[in-house]
């Protein structure tokens, strides 16, 4: 599975379960290796389903179902994972690292250590983001860094804790910095983190540029009418 896709999903389920106001969170986001433009895209939170929608994909996230739909509007195909199938293809990609060529495992396998704790230290920063004051925390520790800017003028989903203990229950740096999220209040706005791998490292960014309570339109919620089931990804390749 493309490690874009998985990180994509884990961002997604920080907004998961239960929230009682639909949400709409417009952000620029971006993720994989270097050189990758960001670009445009809204999350929208309704009910227990969390969708993000931009001019080529669209994921659906439904916590009821337990399931990931991935939307190609340009092949007009679409894909979808249960949460099950999604960490059995986690457990898989990490029981073969032993068996990849050796450049290969070394690009993989900080991803599936545990490694040193993730520290996460209040800077004293402050900065307007889409309207709102926000606070800077640095990130450091095992393969990741960068900051996270938290605002404290928005109520956080309690849904926060679910993607946290998700995150643990992967093991491996991922539990890591989950950890570490317990320990930064507030409604994130910015965040920007490095993954170190032996190539270059993988970059995830995203910067909300508007945030209001608003009930998404009804045709974003599930897959356009004419497009094509494809069977989803599988982990028997390294993330690209």
């Amino acid at each position: 599975m493309r490690s874009a896709f998985v990180l994509a999903v884990l961002l997604l389920l920080a907004s998961s379960v239960g929230w009682a106001k639909d949400l709409m969170v417009r952000q620029r986001a971006m993720s994989g290796f270097g050189g990758v433009s960001p670009s445009e895209e809204t999350v929208y939170l309704s009910g227990n389903q969390i969708v993000t929608d931009s001019d080529t994909t669209r994921t659906i996230v439904d916590l009821d179902k337990k399931t990931i739909t991935a939307v190609d509007k340009r092949k007009r195909t679409y894909s979808m994972l249960t949460f099950d199938e999604l960490t059995a293809q986690m457990d898989a990609l990490r029981n073969s690292i032993d068996k990849m060529p050796e450049e290969m495992r070394r690009q993989v396998s900080p991803l599936f250590e545990e490694g040193e704790p993730v520290v996460v230290t209040p800077t004293g920063k402050t900065e307007t983001i889409a309207g709102h004051k926000a606070n800077e925390h640095k990130l450091s520790g095992g393969p990741y860094s960068g900051a996270v800017w938290t605002t404290q003028d928005l109520d956080t989903p309690p849904q926060f804790k679910k993607w946290k203990a998700i995150e643990q229950s992967r093991g491996g740096a991922a539990r890591r910095l989950g950890e570490a999220m317990e320990k930064v209040t507030g409604f994130p706005l910015r965040t920007k983190l490095q993954v170190k791998t032996a190539a270059e490292p993988i970059e995830l960014s995203n910067e909300v540029l508007e945030v209001r309570e608003a009930s998404p339109p009804a045709d974003v919620m599930k897959v356009p009418d004419g497009f094509t089931k494809q069977a989803p990804p599988t982990s028997g390749k390294p993330p690209q």
